[in-house]
């Protein structure tokens, strides 16, 4: 499944630049698939997503593919947020954003 993320540009800059060095110029989507399984084990309860949204201003988006089994755990962790908001918008993009945003300060 391929889908677009809305983010910062130093979001953005920060996921291209990590994700280069750690797999090369096609890491980008792998280097998303793992910070997006690290966010299910780490983070289950999904506290860390919706963290900032109300300041939140994209400025840019970006692409990642993700496999079948991502894309089936992405389902999952939307599903886990709307039963506790059953009207939050963007549930998608801001799984994927606290998944970047957790990975990349680990990162650093």
């Amino acid at each position: 499944m391929k889908t677009t993320v809305r983010m910062t540009r130093v979001m953005r800059d920060g996921l291209r630049d990590v994700a280069t060095k750690e797999y090369g110029g096609k890491g980008k989507s792998r280097w998303v698939r793992e910070a997006l399984r690290d966010l299910n084990e780490t983070d289950p309860a999904l506290t860390t997503v919706g963290v900032g949204e109300s300041t939140f201003v994209p400025e840019c988006s970006d692409q990642v593919l993700l496999g079948s089994s991502e894309s089936d755990l992405l389902d999952e962790l939307v599903a886990r947020i709307r039963r506790q908001d059953p009207l939050a918008e963007g549930v998608q993009s801001q799984i994927l954003r606290a998944a970047i945003r957790r990975r990349l300060q680990r990162s650093t």
